[in-house]
């Protein structure tokens, strides 16, 4: 069973979180008080480690006893590998001590600026007073672009002064993947220089995904028809669906709130993919949502497990067997990642894909072989196609719950 059973539920979980976590935001740095700091003990309720931040949420024994929830917003995923930690340095249960730049409101809640784990490992926590700790260079207060009053740069100020001014001391800049070895990023200009092998087909393009609209009965259109057998929790997820759909009512759908679709249906979905075709990556982009995908090609290990970032779609590394496009995917979120109405994946969700070209490369046909033992026996195939498409371009789309929310049947009583 889910653990959101209906449209209506979703929306209000998410009006919810919305409310309490704007303050927490990535981009809303103004909500924290840069000049005071706080520590704060707690128990470790939920651990999201995703990009382009952190999140904890500790349940605080307040003063009267009684448990009091702090969401505390971290830094980057780099950040913390950069400091050695990793995907699984919290746990659900485990106490730790956090010391923060506190909500400017007075509420819980704060800007993580260092943090002791159960077993004494610890960064940004150097200063010997943690209330004030003015030794810890990460409390420094830095005044907010938005807070800072205008003042006019030195005399005789030109564009090449201020670029020489603020370059950074090496260029370019070698930034690299902490913890995953010194890997080039797809797009070094000296990576793609090299002499990669020649593609057998060129990919770039815009591709409209063809449905099959006949052929329903047979291949489902946009979804993957026929089923394979269902694991038990799988089979009660899919009734569930099926009683709501015959009574005419919305379902559980992630993606009417913003949640990405994620692979498979990211390549099955209607409306138009461009792709660019690199010698050591591939890019894809979505119509809908604008949702990206990245298909690795040059030769790169999978990203290690302990500091991978969960997704919907996952880490896609490709390869050529002949004439075919392969390419295997996994590291994916179980979060609300649906592959066709009524049917869930989770985090042992694996996915290969051969990609052909066919009709003097005006068509994609890919194979899909999926398998996820925690939803379904065995493997799923399937094939779909999509066909090339001129004079037209994927621009830019924005998902907004609260659009969504407006939408007939997704609130009680709509």
């Amino acid at each position: 069973m889910r653990k959101l059973k209906t449209s209506a539920i979703l929306v209000m979980t998410i009006l919810g979180l919305v409310a309490v976590d704007t303050s927490f935001a990535h981009h809303s740095a103004v909500a924290f008080d840069k000049s005071k700091t706080e520590v704060v003990t707690g128990t470790v309720k939920k651990f999201v480690w995703r990009n382009p931040h952190l999140s904890v949420t500790l349940d605080v024994t307040g003063d009267d006893g009684g448990t009091v929830e702090w969401r505390i917003e971290g830094g980057s995923t780099r950040d913390m590998v950069a400091n050695g930690f990793d995907r699984e340095s919290l746990q659900e249960g485990d106490v730790v001590t956090v010391l923060i730049n506190p909500l400017k409101t007075g509420e819980v809640g704060g800007l993580m600026q260092g943090l002791t784990l159960a077993d004494g490992k610890s960064f940004g926590m150097e200063s010997a007073s943690y209330a004030s700790a003015p030794a810890n260079p990460l409390t420094t207060e830095r005044q907010l672009p938005s807070l800072t009053e205008y003042v006019p740069p030195p005399a005789g100020e030109t564009w090449q002064k201020r670029e020489a001014r603020t370059r950074p001391a090496k260029l370019p800049m070698p930034k690299g993947r902490v913890g995953s070895g010194d890997i080039p990023g797809a797009l070094d200009p000296e990576h793609l220089a090299k002499a990669w092998p020649k593609a057998p087909f060129d990919m770039t393009g815009t591709w409209e995904f063809r449905g099959e609209v006949e052929e329903q009965a047979h291949y489902g259109q946009y979804e993957f028809k026929p089923h394979p057998e269902f694991t038990e929790k799988s089979k009660k997820i899919y009734a569930e669906y099926q009683e709501y759909a015959r009574a005419g009512k919305r379902y559980i759908e992630p993606t009417a709130f913003c949640y990405p679709a994620g692979m498979p249906r990211l390549m099955t979905r209607y409306g138009a993919l461009m792709i660019l075709q690199y010698p050591t990556a591939i890019f894809i982009m979505s119509r809908l949502n604008n949702e990206y995908r990245v298909i690795f090609m040059d030769g790169r290990e999978r990203e290690p497990e302990n500091i991978r970032e969960k997704n919907w779609s996952g880490e896609s590394l490709g390869h050529w067997e002949g004439d075919t496009l392969v390419i295997e995917t996994e590291g994916f979120t179980d979060e609300n990642h649906l592959i066709q109405q009524g049917i869930f994946a989770g985090d042992q969700l694996k996915i290969t894909e051969r990609f052909t070209m066919l009709n003097d490369g005006n068509t994609i046909k890919m194979d899909f072989i999926m398998t996820d033992p925690e939803h379904w026996i065995g493997e799923w195939r399937h094939t779909k196609f999509r066909d090339r498409l001129l004079r037209s371009d994927v621009r830019e789309a924005n998902c907004l719950f609260e659009d969504n929310e407006a939408l007939p049947g997704m609130r009680p009583g709509s």
